[in-house]
Order: C-alpha cells, then sequence, then structure tokens
C-alpha cells in the first residue's frame, strides 16, 4: 500500500471518528436533557394525581366520591406510569421513584383504611348532573398505586438496628426511645 492511500484511509477513519464523536457530544446532552424533561412532567403527574383526588392536597379521607375527581387522578397515575418508563436516565430513574414513594405514601394516607369507602361511597352521586359512582378501573389504579409494589426492596430490611443500637448515638438524651426498645425481644441490653 502506498503511503498515498494510507494517508486516504487514515483521513476516511478519522473523518468517521470524529463524525461519530460530534454524534455523540450532540445525542447524550439531548437524551440526558429529554430524561429530565420527562421526570419532571412524571412528578408534576404525581402531584396532579394527589391534588385531583384531595381537594388541591387538602387531605380530606375518604377523598370525595367525586366520580370525574378519580377519573382524572388514575388518568395522571396512568401517563405518570407511561413516563416514568420513558426515561433514559439511571439517576432520573432513581429520583423519579423517590418521588413515587412521597406521593405513594400521601395517596396511602388519603385513602387510610380506617375510613372504610363502603359500597355506598363508590355508588355515591355527589352532584345532581353526574353519573353515579366511581368509575371502577379509576378506583383501581388509585389504590394499587398507594400500596407497597409486590416485590420491591424495603430499605428498612436492610437497617442493622443493632450497630445502631451499640454506636448509642440515636439513644443519646432519648430516654423514651430508650425504654420503649428495651421493652422489646431482641434490643434488651
Amino acid at each position: 500500500m502506498c503511503s498515498a492511500d494510507w494517508t486516504a484511509t487514515a483521513s476516511t477513519v478519522f473523518a468517521g471518528l470524529s463524525a461519530l464523536v460530534a454524534a455523540a457530544a450532540i445525542y447524550f446532552p439531548w437524551r440526558n436533557q429529554n430524561s429530565q424533561e420527562i421526570l419532571n412532567q412524571a412528578v408534576l403527574s404525581l402531584q396532579r394525581a394527589y391534588a385531583t383526588l384531595t381537594k388541591d392536597g387538602e387531605v380530606i379521607q375518604p377523598p370525595a366520591p367525586d366520580r370525574l375527581n378519580w377519573l382524572t387522578a388514575a388518568r395522571h397515575l396512568e401517563r405518570y406510569r407511561k413516563l416514568k418508563a420513558e426515561l433514559a436516565s439511571d439517576t432520573h430513574r432513581t429520583v423519579c421513584e423517590e418521588h413515587e414513594e412521597y406521593w405513594r405514601h400521601k395517596m396511602y394516607v388519603c385513602l387510610d383504611a380506617r375510613h372504610e369507602m363502603s359500597v355506598a361511597y363508590y355508588n355515591e352521586k355527589p352532584q345532581p348532573d353526574q353519573r353515579a359512582g366511581i368509575e371502577p378501573r379509576s378506583a383501581l389504579v388509585i389504590h394499587e398505586f398507594a400500596k407497597w409494589p409486590d416485590g420491591r426492596d424495603d430499605p428498612i430490611d436492610k437497617i442493622d438496628a443493632q450497630a445502631i443500637v451499640k454506636r448509642g448515638e440515636a439513644l443519646n438524651g432519648n430516654h423514651g426511645l430508650r425504654q420503649y426498645l428495651e421493652s422489646l425481644p431482641g434490643y434488651r441490653g
């Protein structure tokens, strides 16, 4: 191979690599920005679901049996699920799951089982111009969201409580906690 051919081949390879680097320099920031926008909208969907089911965040237990509010909240939760699946960044997925856990707790408290929601609740016709009853699929979506997902690891299960007790910092000046723990098997002594 003559030096002119080698130079031409090297120039072509270099130009190809430069094009790949330039494309990557454009694609990866775009991908991250796109993922950030999706994360922002996913979090907004969770906020809107809760605000719609409650009275703009005011916890009323149980929430008003308003068919449209239940439908709208369920729609926001379904959009959230779709948006979450589109996240491209592991960091964004982690942040999204943290937001999800927060809003799951808020939704759970709103639907607190101590406030019995009987069949009459779901069939109630709150406004004269509304159809009777909560749409069943919306109720299922919302109640399912409010429950801890099967198969999800609970970070509390990984806590070494004995190590925390041995360090003693959590118990310093906290006599009530110390007495409580000493009343439980496995924490005495």
